[in-house]
């Protein structure tokens, strides 16, 4: 079983092969505006690499955010085209859940996992989760949220013996809640980046659902109009 797995949720889009769950070849791009929009050539450089035509592959995984709505939609809509051409399945992933996985195997034993993804507009996507021997179990469930309404969540979950363990590329927007009982990954660890290999093995463990994005919030152009009408109807 050969499967291809992509996520575009940030603007450091991940891509990789693997063969009967083995790592083939992965691809992690730099974070840049646009990334998403150069998916296709990134995958044909790593069909290119791993020297395997396209129709050996037997899925796709796609991670279906939350995320940037713009990098979601070119993942999701890439997946879906290559699965419909070549006659496969497309599998969903949440990003979020993929990004604690790889933070799982960083973080201290015990700790609170808590995945940030940058929402912009000063939020962030979050949520939080305990790593056991039976799996990943929820703490607190992904939403769009601010610094201090994630402070407020995890107050109750966490001690300075047993800390939320942040990190991902929401981490600046959350500096000002870092403290006793909640810490971050340090600068440079790749727990903060989402890995397509995660996101291929979270699929293995109960993580598939439906190719569908986890928008978790209205797009900006939808929240921009609401403002516009609000501020015509009280003009």
């Amino acid at each position: 079983m050969t499967t291809l797995s992509l996520d575009t949720a940030t603007p450091a889009p991940s891509l990789a092969l693997l063969t009967e769950g083995e790592v083939l070849l992965e691809r992690n791009l730099p974070a840049t505006p646009g990334a998403g929009r150069r998916l296709a050539h990134e995958l044909h450089l790593l069909i290119a690499e791993a020297d395997l035509p396209l129709s050996a592959v037997d899925e796709i995984v796609v991670g279906v955010g939350p995320g940037g709505f713009t990098g979601l939609r070119i993942g999701i809509a890439t997946a879906l085209g290559l699965g419909q051409a070549l006659r496969i399945p497309v599998v969903g992933v949440a990003s979020i859940e993929a990004l604690a996985c790889g933070m799982a195997r960083e973080a201290p034993a015990g700790s609170l996992v808590v995945p940030v993804i940058d929402a912009k507009r000063n939020e962030i996507f979050a949520a939080a989760y305990r790593f056991t021997d039976t799996g990943l179990d929820v703490v607190v469930e992904p939403l769009a949220t601010t610094a201090s309404g994630l402070a407020e969540r995890l107050a109750a979950a966490t001690t300075p013996d047993c800390p939320a363990w942040l990190a991902g590329d929401g981490l600046h927007r959350v500096a000002g809640i870092l403290g006793a009982g909640i810490v971050a990954a340090p600068e440079g660890s790749p727990a903060h980046a989402i890995s397509a290999v995660q996101l291929a093995r979270r699929a293995r463990t109960g993580g598939a659902r439906p190719v569908r994005p986890l928008y978790l919030r209205l797009p900006d152009a939808e929240i921009n109009r609401l403002k516009r009408e609000r501020e015509a109807s009280a003009a």
